[in-house]
């Protein structure tokens, strides 16, 4: 895991959100009128909540598009959780240390949206993993 710097307004919707949820977020991304807050393993239902009354309130709070991602150590987990909602088949990865590439097989359907508008969504993907795990590359096949 590479040393995290976050910008202030990352800093605030972490606190913020940490204070309304009463759990640790590790991480934030802002992008494009939605956040994504990377939450420790096991506390992605607290962050959803019962019948996502948290995810909610945090889209009302600050008007944007949540999506919470739960971190794990196994680098091939965490990309699947960063992949989600979408189908990912395969996921292999070559390579060590920071020369680690990931390359995600994905059903056309499903292709097209894990990369995203502009490749808006790879390039979380790819920041969110560099961050995390120190993988150099992230590559949709």
């Amino acid at each position: 895991m590479t040393d995290i710097l976050l910008s202030n307004e990352s800093m605030q919707y972490i606190n913020m959100a940490a204070n309304i949820l009463k759990i640790d977020i590790l991480d934030c991304i802002v992008s494009e009128g939605r956040l994504i807050f990377i939450v420790k393993k096991g506390h992605l239902g607290i962050a959803i909540g019962i019948k996502g009354k948290n995810l909610e309130k945090l889209r009302n709070l600050f008007k944007k598009n949540i999506k919470f991602v739960e971190l794990d150590n196994n680098k091939e987990k965490f990309i699947q959780n960063l992949c989600r909602p979408y189908k990912v088949n395969n996921i292999s990865i070559e390579g060590s240390g920071d020369s680690t590439v990931v390359k995600i097989q994905a059903n056309t359907s499903d292709k097209s949206k894990l990369i995203g508008k502009g490749g808006s969504n790879i390039d979380i993907i790819r920041k969110l993993a560099h961050r995390h795990h120190s993988i150099k590359d992230v590559q949709i096949k």
